[in-house]
């Protein structure tokens, strides 16, 4: 449903929003948060799984390259702040962000598949965060 679901009030949007991205942070924070997102087998190869990323060709990080177990959490509690903060005006600036995660999610599921659940976890609960 654009704009979320009927009679929230706007702190009650911002809240949901805040605490999915703040859940994300906790998944991809490290080991332990593969458990958190129902895969506890992936927790042992974490530290493979996020040690390195290429960088997206449309993305800053394409010169330097990343280390997901860093951009992925730090990423995610800034859009944490954002709900956090504001309301309709932040959710274009949220909207950016989620599109460039996109973008990064997309490589790492190319880069590392063994980690596709918790890819298209992510992704599912970054879509349920736009639609507050």
């Amino acid at each position: 449903m654009p704009g979320g679901p009927k009679g929230l009030t706007e702190t009650e949007r911002r809240r949901r929003r805040e605490r999915i991205f703040r859940w994300l942070a906790v998944v991809h924070a490290g080991p332990l948060g593969m458990a958190v997102a129902g895969q506890p087998e992936l927790g042992r190869r974490y530290p493979e799984g996020y040690a390195r990323c290429p960088g997206h060709p449309s993305l800053v990080c394409r010169a330097s390259g990343g280390v997901p177990r860093v951009c992925l959490p730090r990423r995610f509690e800034e859009l944490a702040e954002s709900a956090r903060r504001g309301g309709r005006k932040r959710r274009g600036f949220e909207a950016q962000r989620i599109e460039e995660l996109e973008r990064c999610l997309d490589l790492l599921d190319r880069e590392k598949p063994d980690f596709a659940p918790v890819w298209e976890l992510t992704r599912a609960m970054l879509r349920e965060a736009q639609g507050y």
